[in-house]
């Protein structure tokens, strides 16, 4: 960051110690990240993005397709919902982040406000918790059932122990390598990355050649309606809803880029299709076993050995994701005025945590029991806010930002609008909300008649951003209010 000279960073060399402070609090803080202290490299990129995509949610993601498509169907449900969702999420987030070196929370403030971001902050802290709950409780369930297959462990209550063991471990594993700072996880990813993606590509083999690719592709699903159409787009939604919760992970991940050249593919792949494909583990795992819980159907496909071997995947899936999300709900909770000085980065990376202890020791059965509804949800909520966030950057800013009102949280601040806080973009917000319950309803799961032939978040965010767009136009920008006219 800028010395008090006024100068930024050393062009060439090793930086000296007040630039590598610098550097340290720009990275494991709000303020944006200059070119010069970019140190993710095109490897560091892949790796941190890979070994974030390939995370066992994904074998919930297919579990649940398994219920309404079969192998065929669900394949290309799979993929497809995770190219779509991944691009709205690119196209809303990456740029913004790579051009100014901000985290996802900051490059919303354009849109929802100074204090409006808040917002945001909610959106991608409860995600994170919600993601690295499933993942961390997915590990210690397979933990245990794996050791109750080899008769090691007895009982439901001796597996809920185990469970909650291996997940309290795996917490404070997290927190000791993300508490080390953004250096470590980019350091750990690369590892994690080659690993993980070793070990799932013997997982799926020995999964085809266990059970055979015709008993797999003949499975019927377990719970799907007559209509293939609304089967086929029930499927696809999963996908589109569940990638599009990349958002808060983009900024934390992106700002770290030297170019979005260099950022576009490790978001498209290995964050939106790497996540198709892992979950296709899932998918046919499910239609094999007909059960979707991966915890279950690991052991009853891959035996007693190939589930240990499946715990070491799992295990390095989900830390090495859990390290991304921890990192950039750390990043979006220093955005908080209260926190950005007050609060250390370990002690607000342990304020990221510490809700997920909670669930991982007393909730763990209630939280799995609504999976669908909380990836349902995850539509509801990102794809008004991609929307939003797509107009108001790429239509009225013109590709730019005023970036000292990022910070600014006084009425000078470009981006006070009123108290802090736009309504047009929550009025915005509000429509897409409503619009994407009435298409699909996240807790009952009943839908009305258009969603079979548009889905839910895709109309979402078209609405949205068409709601967006005329308020702005003519209200926000007539009043003079969000710097547009400066912009």
């Amino acid at each position: 960051m800028s010395s008090t000279d006024g100068t930024i960073g050393t062009p060439a060399g090793s930086p000296s110690g007040t630039e590598s402070t610098a550097l340290k609090q720009a990275a494991e803080g709000s303020w944006p990240v200059l070119q010069t202290e970019r140190n993710w490299g095109t490897i560091g990129l892949f790796g941190v993005t890979l070994s974030a995509g390939i995370a066992a949610w994904s074998y919930a993601i297919g579990g649940s397709v398994s219920w309404y498509l079969g192998a065929t169907m669900g394949t290309l449900a799979m993929i497809a919902g995770s190219l779509v969702g991944m691009y709205f999420v690119t196209v809303a987030a990456m740029p913004i982040s790579v051009k100014y070196g901000i985290d996802t929370i900051a490059a919303c403030k354009p849109q929802y406000g100074s204090y409006g971001s808040a917002f945001g902050i909610f959106a991608q802290y409860t995600s994170i918790i919600g993601w690295n709950c499933i993942l961390i409780i997915i590990l210690g369930r397979t933990t245990a059932n794996v050791l109750e297959a080899a008769n090691v462990i007895h009982g439901s209550n001796t597996k809920l122990y185990v469970s909650i063991a291996v997940t309290m471990c795996t917490l404070a594993l997290i927190y000791w390598m993300v508490a080390r700072g953004s250096d470590s996880v980019r350091d750990n990813s690369v590892w994690i990355a080659v690993a993980v993606s070793l070990t799932g590509l013997m997982v799926l083999v020995v999964l085809i050649w266990k059970d055979g690719w015709h008993t797999i592709a003949s499975a019927k699903p377990s719970a799907a309606f007559s209509d293939l159409h609304l089967n086929y787009t029930l499927g696809f939604e999963i996908l589109v809803a569940t990638v599009l919760s990349w958002w808060p992970y983009m900024g934390g991940i992106m700002r770290m880029s030297r170019s979005a050249k260099q950022a576009i593919w490790p978001s498209m792949i290995c964050l939106g299709m790497i996540t198709g494909i892992i979950g296709l583990i899932g998918l046919y795992a499910g239609l094999a076993t007909g059960e979707s819980d991966p915890s279950v159907f690991f052991v009853k496909t891959l035996g007693i050995w190939m589930g240990i071997v499946a715990i070491v995947f799992i295990a390095l899936a989900n830390i090495g994701t859990a390290i991304v999300g921890v990192y950039a709900s750390t990043i979006g909770l220093k955005q908080i005025p209260a926190l950005q000085y007050r609060v250390s980065y370990r002690w607000a990376t342990l304020i990221v945590i510490a809700p997920v202890v909670i669930v991982c020791a007393f909730f763990q059965n209630v939280f799995m029991a609504h999976i669908l509804t909380f990836m349902y949800f995850l539509g509801l909520v990102f794809a008004p806010i991609c929307a939003v966030q797509i107009v108001d950057f790429y239509v009225f800013r013109k590709h730019r930002l005023h970036l000292p009102s990022l910070f600014d949280y006084s009425k000078n601040g470009q981006y006070y609008y009123w108290g802090g806080v736009n309504p047009a973009a929550f009025i915005a917000t509000g429509v897409g909300f409503v619009l994407y319950y009435w298409l699909l309803n996240p807790v009952t799961y009943a839908q009305h008649f258009p969603f079979k032939w548009i889905s839910a978040s895709v109309p979402t965010i078209i609405a949205t951003g068409f709601v967006y767009w005329v308020l702005t136009k003519f209200w926000i920008v007539r009043v003079g209010k969000g710097g547009y006219a400066k912009a």
